[in-house]
């Protein structure tokens, strides 16, 4: 790598190499059988360039192809945007574990044993289920150099879990499912799959909703889609545009006074935790709603200085592609509410598990209206049974504002760490 950033000062003002090499190890199964277990090997270098105050960028996977690359990337930036930055020199990090043994040490068997015995206990429940077990675990090293003196590299593990229960009940179609993903060793638990089970024990009797407003309790695998609507307002990418609807709104109530949310890249075992962001500035924890106050955006180094503002070490990337403002871990301060007096506590409502992405919504405005694939009736305290042609509806940013309580167990959904969220009415329309 000290050969290309030394042939491309040569040829252009300054110069950045961020290259990325890594491995994965997939494991498969679908319908209840083994399905293919494989290895994969992944290697890129992205080159970004300043030159005559100008933006270039070329990428490539293949070493020997940088010096064709790096002309190419200072001819891109004849074209390219006015830079409003300096590439960072040195850096104070603060350590972050972000590589585990545990991980790397993973056997192929060791998954297949795992996974042969989820199926079986699935089977001996629900023995006309389809199982599907998505098994990968990865590492990776990246580094980034620069022109301005930086050198500075992290290992990176990462697993991931998905297992699938497929079931024809009342004619139609349904899908139950879990994921779990984590930088270091883990397995679905036993606690985890019987609570799978039991949804589906619940799904068996079918009951009808009324449409209208009605008390929601949306789990954590849903609160990732409208927490993701959030993270799109405070992205400085979309205030540079003027297209974020919080913009003008900092240091302004926006959310419930029970809700803070923080971008926490420095979280212990955070799924997405790093030292450093794409671009080589330090990580740190960053509030981004306090109380339900809007705190901070999230910038790059290109979106600050075009702001006039200072980069939050959000930048992220792949080599493939140039930098820009993106979240890490987006952390969700737990309540006081288990889940069982939610439950007990809604006279008449929902509680959703899953839905079919986002529907016709627009997240960044916060708008979201999506059909339920799992979700159950409540009244007066109970499950009544699965709820179908069933969505919810409704903006983020007021059903923030409108909350009875959240949920004190907090689950991570990928890179989203939040609790169930109890909404005291939100719009539930149903054929």
């Amino acid at each position: 790598m000290d050969d290309i950033l030394a042939q491309a000062r040569r040829l252009v003002d300054d110069v950045e190499i961020y290259s990325v090499k890594g491995k994965e190890f997939p494991v498969l199964f679908k319908a209840n059988s083994f399905y293919t277990a494989e290895k994969k090997d992944f290697e890129g270098i992205g080159i970004r360039v300043i030159n005559r105050g100008k933006l270039g960028f070329a990428h490539t996977t293949s070493k020997a192809a940088c010096g064709a690359i790096i002309e190419y990337a200072k001819n891109s930036a004849k074209f390219g945007e006015s830079a409003k930055f300096v590439f960072p020199a040195k850096i104070r990090r603060k350590p972050i574990q972000t590589f585990f043994e545990s991980t790397r040490n993973i056997e192929t068997e060791e998954v297949k044993q795992k996974s042969v015995n989820i199926i079986n206990e699935i089977l001996k429940k629900e023995p006309d289920a389809k199982v599907d077990v998505q098994f990968n675990r990865s590492e990776e090293t990246v580094r980034i150099m620069n022109t301005k003196g930086l050198d500075i590299t992290y290992k990176k593990s990462s697993l991931s879990m998905f297992v699938q229960i497929f079931l024809i009940i009342d004619g139609s179609f349904t899908w139950f499912y879990k994921i779990k993903t984590s930088p270091k060793k883990t397995f679905l638990t036993k606690t985890e799959l019987r609570e799978l089970l039991k949804n589906v024990k619940f799904a068996r009797n079918v009951v009808p909703v009324r449409s209208g407003k009605m008390s929601v309790i949306i789990m954590p695998m849903v609160m990732s889609t409208l927490l993701r609507s959030l993270a799109m307002g405070v992205n400085g990418k979309q205030l540079q545009k003027g297209s974020s609807p919080l913009k003008g709104k900092e240091n302004k109530k926006i959310l419930g006074s029970n809700v803070t949310i923080y971008d926490d890249a420095l979280l212990k075992d955070g799924f997405e935790s790093r030292p450093f962001d794409g671009e080589g500035i330090a990580s740190r924890r960053i509030p981004l709603f306090k109380n339900g106050v809007l705190e901070n955006f999230l910038f790059d180094l290109q979106t600050a200085g075009i702001l006039g503002k200072k980069s939050t070490g959000s930048a992220v990337r792949g080599f493939s592609s140039m930098p820009s403002p993106g979240t890490s871990n987006i952390v969700v301060n737990p309540g006081n509410w288990s889940l069982s007096d939610m439950i007990k506590d809604v006279k008449n409502g929902i509680i959703v598990y899953s839905v079919l992405g986002a529907g016709q919504s627009n997240l960044l405005a916060g708008d979201f209206s999506c059909n339920i694939s799992l979700g159950f009736k409540i009244k007066n305290g109970r499950i009544e049974g699965r709820v179908k042609n069933t969505m919810i509806a409704g903006n983020v940013y007021d059903a923030m504002r409108n909350i009875e309580g959240i949920g004190k167990k907090v689950e991570n959904i990928e890179s989203f760490y939040t609790s169930p969220f109890y909404f005291k009415s939100l719009n539930v329309v149903s054929k």
